[in-house]
């Protein structure tokens, strides 16, 4: 007999009793005069409760005559429950047939349990294998997991423990799972649940965790009866990286300090418990998924203790060395981060980028670095390697024409001025800030040398010699670039970011993509195009020269004059509705940065079918001397994203372009000129003789008073005392290069008839995957084009050893990155790699799903290449991979993919995945090979 006096609600009620009680008057609330054999005397021998809404009176009756004394003098409204020690034998019939039933009700924990639990039969498994313990524990626990378990007609042993958990360890998952333990000792109160779990259940922990988790259920038990219920993921963790399987090749940790390591662990939180390495390094597996499952739901918030406390254990272990093993410890990232310090710094001394290149795939494999805050850091150290990759691989000096470098400069060397204005930021850590400057160092060295070969067609340029037809002479940007878009009926919107080079340029591309503008062309293969400043490279001179369509000197309000006045345009328009060309203090409403409600009535409208802004954003960054680093978006040009709209609204093309580039300040030297006369920040009239840093031009595009002026192509000079962000007036490629695209809205239905959509364009050395490195420039196919058979042929190695000596002042112009060798033969005799993408795409399956697609976007050719791209990758590929490799603009990525996701995944089956957080596609070859009976 129960022996137990626990009360319930302050009262001396045995548990038991209580129990029975409830379950007998939820089943039957009309029940009275019930009787219960009871062994033990209740104190007091009577006593008043409430039982639910029930009002009960309980009588101690240690005699057959108490017990029909009882029955004689009840009287209402209290129900009376007599307690007595006799059972249906030893009673008269005249008193049972008084009682409830008929007979004395036996106290039993899971007759009890049944009745409460509402369930028709209990799981013999219970009753004959866990015993009482197990129902006395549920019983107690009953009011933590009542409503919340579902029992069923049938009480089996897996619901019986889900209860048990519920109630006693606050474990609410739906079934016993490893990642779901892990989750669950992220609570506070994980370590005190088990710290206060009754003795009965904690002995047998070990038959919950076992029999659903046969090999790292004992482990598991193990670390919750030692006290580690609360670090259950940071000890998960620490095995991860204890118990890598490449900690011994890779580590650099010896043998013996591995294994040392190991018994510290095993006698510290196991207490002694002997447990595989290969459980260990299961255990450690499903930590690091389930750290990666919390990251991407709820941020590393969630985990940092965790993460924090897997350090100090493998602190304490002597394992911190190891901890580059782990793509999750903040610690591993740090690791990595100095091993790709170290291997840039050895890729500046020996001219090679694979170990680079190694070290950012390591580095980008860290999930740490998928933090928001991680991003400009991440940036940062991808431009370092592509600044590498440009060094290594591209030319140190350019000789030829000055279409040749002017062309070179669009298509290569503003994407490495790009590179090096992002490490000018500067960076937190002390090895990579380092290795930073000496790459910024390396490619100032090399910019300077290409100015300096730049600087002796300055003089060309300031004669006005004629240029390749993709080099625009700013005053001849209305004519050629304006003026045909006019003429294909189409209203214009001319944006001019005063003072952008062609770097910033690039970085407003990414955004420009992401927020629905397609760059557009007359021609498919059009080589890049660019204006061409008039010297000097200041707004005076060069806005008002590209404003007026002809070279000229004047300011805001001449500017806004010969815009209107401009010949070749208002033979285009109606002479009510003139080109019109707003200014700051036209587009900006007084009071607030936004857009003035009268500027963007007349964007947006339709009279006025040329309209032209000016946007002084950048150039007023430039005249700062403020210590902020802008980050060149949308975003941080709002003026600039609330035109577009407006353009939007209104159906225009539009072109971005400049007036002129500038140089960035780092290191300038200030040169003390005449104060007499009219210089600029980075040209002279008069003066002294020209220093080798510099140039004197003269010519009619030159348009100082006197047709003359001397200007640096060196970057380092200044001609004014104060220092500024940046200059501009010079004869540098970042100044005299202007940036021009064409651009119409993706959701623009009528679009430019004739006009094609251009993909985004990179250098060979762009691409940090060097096995894209040579495609990017690709073009994409239509959807008509037919599949070709996969080539057979090995392709021959290229030479190891052609990089160029970074300091060389001579190097072919069109030298690019060694090809990567590609669809190789395996020795073993394996597949060759491409012979599976053969067969899928010439498998029934795949052409049933083609006809099923009907006129599917995604042509043989493209899946072809986007497969090819996917086995490269080992099946994971960055969605910018793609864009680059299949030349497709961003805009229409996702409709890309989501057209090879109908043809790939058959009847629902997820072969092709993206995953839209990391902006990965994935690729699920087996289920593939499956799927298309490969």
């Amino acid at each position: 007999m129960p022996t137990t006096r626990l009360t319930r609600h302050a009262d001396s009620m045995p548990v038991a009793v209580y129990n029975q009680l409830q379950a007998i008057l939820q089943r039957d609330p009309e029940a009275d005069r019930i009787a219960l054999k009871w062994s033990e005397p209740l104190q007091p021998e009577v006593q008043s409760r409430g039982i639910g809404a029930q009002d009960v009176r309980l009588i101690w009756c240690p005699s057959e005559l108490a017990v029909r004394e009882a029955l004689v003098t009840h009287q209402g409204p209290e129900k009376l429950i007599i307690l007595s020690p006799f059972d249906q034998s030893e009673l008269g019939k005249d008193v049972l047939a008084r009682l409830w039933k008929n007979e004395p009700q036996r106290i039993s924990p899971w007759r009890t349990l049944e009745q409460l639990a509402h369930v028709q039969t209990i799981d013999p498994r219970l009753t004959r294998h866990q015993g009482r313990w197990m129902a006395e524990a549920l019983l107690d626990g009953f009011d933590r997991f009542q409503g919340h378990i579902a029992f069923g007609e049938v009480l089996d042993l897996e619901t019986a423990w889900q209860a048990l958990a519920w109630g006693y360890l606050d474990y609410t998952a739906p079934s016993l799972e490893l990642p779901s333990l892990f989750r669950w000792s992220l609570q506070d109160n994980a370590g005190r649940r088990i710290a206060a779990l009754p003795e009965s259940v904690r002995e047998h922990l070990g038959e919950w965790l076992r029999p659903v988790l046969p090999r790292v259920g004992p482990l598991v038990e193990t670390l919750l009866r030692e006290g580690h219920a609360h670090q259950l993921l940071a000890v998960g963790l620490a095995c991860s990286v204890m118990y890598a399987p490449e900690l011994e090749a890779a580590s650099p940790l010896d043998t013996q300090s591995i294994y040392s390591g190991r018994g510290r662990f095993i006698e510290r939180y196991l207490n002694g418990y002997k447990v595989g390495s290969d459980v260990l390094g299961e255990f450690g597996n499903s930590a690091l998924e389930t750290t990666r499952s919390l990251l991407r739901e709820q941020g590393q918030k969630a985990v940092s203790p965790s993460l924090s406390q897997a350090e100090q254990i493998l602190a304490s272990l002597d394992f911190m060395p190891a901890l580059g093993l782990s793509p999750v410890l903040p610690g591993g990232l740090m690791q990595r981060l100095s091993a790709l310090a170290q291997a840039l710094e050895e890729g500046c001394e020996k001219r090679r980028v694979e170990a680079a290149e190694q070290a950012w795939e390591n580095l980008r494999a860290h999930w740490l670095t998928h933090d928001t805050q991680r991003h400009d850091q991440m940036q940062r150290a991808e431009m370092a390697l592509r600044l590498l990759r440009w060094l290594v691989q591209g030319a140190p000096s350019l000789t030829g024409t000055a279409h040749h470098m002017l062309s070179h400069y669009v298509r290569d060397g503003s994407f490495a001025d790009w590179a090096r204005t992002q490490l000018w930021a500067g960076e937190d850590h002390e090895a990579l800030a380092h290795v930073y400057a000496t790459l910024s160092e390396l490619a100032t060295r090399r910019r300077e040398q290409q100015n300096r070969d730049f600087g002796h067609h300055l003089r060309a340029i300031a004669r006005g010699d004629a240029l390749a037809e993709s080099l625009v002479p700013v005053e001849r940007a209305l004519d050629q670039v304006v003026k045909p878009i006019v003429t294909a009926k189409k209203p214009v919107l001319l944006v001019v970011m005063d003072g952008m080079n062609e770097a910033v340029y690039r970085e407003l591309q990414e955004d420009l993509a992401a927020y629905g503008w397609i760059e557009v062309n007359e021609k498919a293969e059009a080589p890049p195009r660019c204006l061409v400043s008039a010297l000097p490279s200041a707004t005076e001179f060069s806005r008002c020269s590209l404003l007026s369509g002809a070279l000229s000197r004047g300011n805001a309000t001449q500017e806004k004059q010969a815009f209107a006045a401009h010949t070749g345009l208002r033979q285009l328009l109606s002479t009510r509705f003139p080109p019109l060309l707003l200014h700051k203090q036209d587009i900006q409403q007084p009071g607030s940065g936004g857009i003035a409600a009268s500027a963007r009535a007349q964007i947006a409208g339709t009279e006025h079918k040329v309209v032209g802004v000016v946007i002084n954003a950048i150039d007023d960054q430039l005249s700062s001397s403020s210590q902020v680093v802008v980050k060149w978006s949308l975003q941080s040009i709002p003026m600039l994203r609330q035109v577009l709209e407006a353009a939007r609204e209104g159906g225009r093309a539009v072109i971005i372009t400049s007036d002129h580039g500038h140089v960035l300040d780092h290191s300038s030297q200030y040169i003390q000129t005449q104060e007499d006369t009219h210089n600029g920040e980075r040209y002279r009239e008069e003066g002294t003789a020209p220093s080798e840093q510099e140039v004197e031009v003269s010519g009619p595009r030159v348009l100082t008073a006197s047709q003359r002026a001397v200007i640096p192509w060196s970057e380092k000079l200044r001609y004014t005392k104060g220092r500024n962000h940046g200059y501009h007036g010079g004869g540098s490629l970042q100044e005299v290069v202007i940036p021009l695209g064409v651009y119409i809205s993706a959701s623009d239905s009528v679009g430019m008839q004739g006009w094609t959509e251009l993909p985004r364009r990179f250098p060979n050395w762009w691409a940090v995957d060097s096995s894209i490195g040579n495609i990017v420039e690709k073009r994409a196919q239509t959807a008509s084009s037919p599949s070709r058979p996969a080539s057979k042929k090995k392709k021959k190695a290229m030479p190891e050893e052609r990089a160029p000596d970074l300091f060389a002042d001579e190097m072919p112009i069109e030298s690019s990155a060694p090809s990567v060798k590609q669809n190789a033969t395996h020795e073993t005799g394996e597949m060759h790699p491409d012979s599976w993408i053969e067969a899928l795409l010439t498998s029934s399956v795949y052409q049933q799903s083609l006809q099923r697609a009907g006129r599917s976007a995604v042509s043989s050719e493209q899946m072809r290449q986007l497969l090819e791209l996917l086995e490269q990758g080992k099946g994971t590929v960055m969605e910018t991979q793609i864009a680059q490799h299949l030349a497709i603009p961003r805009i229409r990525l996702r409709g890309f993919l989501s057209s090879a996701q109908k043809l790939l995944n058959v009847d629902g089956y997820p072969v092709l995945k993206t995953d839209r957080e990391s902006r990965t596609v994935v690729l699920d070859k087996v289920s593939l090979k499956v799927q298309f009976e490969l």
